[in-house]
């Protein structure tokens, strides 16, 4: 069955990107609406700038959807159009992990639906809606996705904020029970637990051998490029990220809390420019120094890296800024 519907799928696509092929650029800018640098721009955003717990939410969101995306891939471990037929051009950035479910698709109904949940203007969840739709259908057009994959994500990312929505009061209230050390503890362990069981997922499946069809198919796309769909880079971030962001959630509460809109303009473009500067020189700084030899050296400094990052997001910058009068504690 998964067969033929990825037949279906691609006959579609062709279809879309010869006939249609203007609707390109309009695809494109709604993909780059479902790409993690546009989440990562916007997410520290709301918690520098906006609205602090819901920045730190929908980071959460995102971690946990791109956790496990990468999880159910590699359980499914189906092909990419682009992989099965040479008609099918990959209009989207090279990517070497397979292709259900979608992880765009998946993300934008998790990641935008609880940003559509988190406010009561019906004109903005009708965009926010509106633009799910249209982020799952330019993975279809773009050639990266069939509809099996699409749909199945945006079900697993409506599946995935129902229960996040269903037991966030309760986890919350559980967590501000217990003393600092021991939060950071469970979410260290939350976060070690989803590493542990991708490393697991793929153990079990690396040993099945790919079709030479898929990798012919995909370097004709991307001549030079290697798919790689049992790398474990993505989970590790996904998952280093997530205890980051937590964790300097955590210790900023405990030290009375930030308020993300206080101040005028130019002291939230200053916060802005200065968090980013600050998420660069970390991820560009330490990548360039750490080995990535896919040892488990490798993946430990990595994992360091983007809890790192997390936690500057959510602990250090606010810190900073508070200490520097550029921003306010909360209470």
């Amino acid at each position: 069955m998964l067969e033929n519907l990825l037949q279906i799928s691609i006959n579609i696509i062709n279809f879309l990107q010869t006939q249609l092929a203007w609707l390109a650029p309009v695809m494109k800018f709604f993909t780059f609406l479902g790409d993690e640098e546009f989440y990562l721009l916007i997410m520290p955003l709301l918690v520098w700038s906006v609205d602090y717990e819901l920045g730190l939410r929908l980071g959460v969101m995102l971690m946990l959807s791109g956790s496990l995306n990468f999880i159910l891939k590699i359980g499914f471990h189906q092909p990419r159009p682009y992989w099965v037929s040479s008609k099918i051009k990959d209009l989207a950035a090279p990517t070497g992990s397979f292709g259900l479910p979608s992880g765009h698709s998946q993300n934008a109904a998790s990641v935008f639906g609880l940003m559509a949940a988190s406010t009561k203007r019906k004109w903005f969840r009708f965009l926010i809606i509106f633009t799910i739709i249209m982020v799952a259908l330019s993975r279809l057009y773009l050639g990266v996705h069939s509809i099996t994959d699409i749909l199945l994500g945006l079900l697993v990312g409506v599946f995935t904020l129902w229960i996040f929505m269903e037991f966030e009061e309760r986890t919350t209230e559980y967590f501000q029970r217990q003393k600092i050390i021991v939060r950071i503890l469970l979410v260290f362990g939350i976060s070690i637990a989803l590493t542990l069981l991708g490393f697991l997922i793929v153990d079990i499946f690396q040993g099945i051998p790919l079709p030479s069809e898929w990798i012919q198919n995909a370097h004709i796309a991307h001549p030079g490029e290697e798919i790689s769909p049992f790398a474990i880079d993505g989970l590790v971030t996904a998952t280093a990220a997530l205890f980051g962001l937590l964790a300097g959630g955590i210790w900023v509460k405990e030290k009375g809390g930030y308020r993300a809109n206080a101040g005028p303009l130019l002291k939230h473009v200053l916060r802005f420019i200065i968090g980013l500067a600050g998420i660069l020189l970390i991820w560009k700084g330490l990548g360039g120094v750490f080995p990535r030899n896919g040892d488990l050296l490798s993946f430990s400094l990595r994992y360091f890296r983007y809890v790192l990052i997390g936690v500057w997001i959510t602990g250090i910058a606010p810190a900073v800024f508070i200490r520097t009068k550029l921003g306010e504690k909360e209470n």
